[in-house]
């Protein structure tokens, strides 16, 4: 039986975390290509990444960063649409709210199905442009993965139809069991000189 060609874009470090257990499966199950846009790479922010989580390399590197922002944008639509035109994937799935899944514009023009996880969320901030990409991606989206519950209502109040809006929870629980192995034989504590239970780990 064939199976379905699912193209997953990505291109960036968070995006490359929060899909790393799917995209385990997705190759398990599917005919799967995994693109990566190029919006932030280099070793340090992609790369180690891939290698600590277990990923195979991805299929396609798009090198979209352009000399402006407005030029990254378009190369990420533009190179998209050729690579899908290429490669007629069944369906397409994106995360999240960078400029990676600007791709979807793509894969609307060219009637190709999109999957969207953590749709609807939302910070009611119009002036943060990942608030603008959240809207079209919400909105392009055949399915749309959200979640919760508040989410998902973010998306219903735009007119989206509740049989293609899903509330299916955060990848991010899977992505850390997963990686329990490596991290209880990890000695960064001891790298580090910290004792366990007595300091405070911040990322912002």
């Amino acid at each position: 039986m064939k199976k379905l060609k699912l193209m997953t874009i990505l291109g960036t470090r968070p995006e490359i975390i929060k899909m790393s257990a799917i995209i385990k499966k997705c190759d398990k199950y599917f005919d799967h290509i995994i693109v990566h846009t190029g919006q932030n790479y280099d070793y340090s922010l992609n790369e180690v990444f891939f290698k600590d989580l277990g990923l195979r390399e991805p299929d396609y590197y798009l090198g979209v960063v352009g000399e402006n922002l407005g030029q990254t944008m378009g190369n990420v639509i533009a190179r998209s649409y050729e690579l899908m035109t290429e490669v007629k994937p069944d369906a397409i799935i994106v995360l999240g709210d960078t400029n990676s899944c600007l791709s979807v514009i793509s894969a609307k023009r060219l009637k190709i199905p999109i999957f969207h996880m953590e749709a609807g969320n939302r910070c009611k901030d119009e002036n943060l442009p990942e608030e603008v990409i959240r809207r079209i991606v919400d909105v392009s989206s055949d399915i749309n993965l959200c979640y919760s519950e508040h989410a998902r209502r973010y998306i219903l109040d735009t007119g989206v139809k509740p049989e293609y809006t899903y509330v299916v929870g955060s990848p991010i629980a899977e992505v850390l069991h997963g990686c329990m192995e490596q991290i209880n034989e990890s000695n960064i504590l001891e790298e580090l000189g910290l004792e366990t239970d007595k300091y405070i780990l911040l990322s912002a």
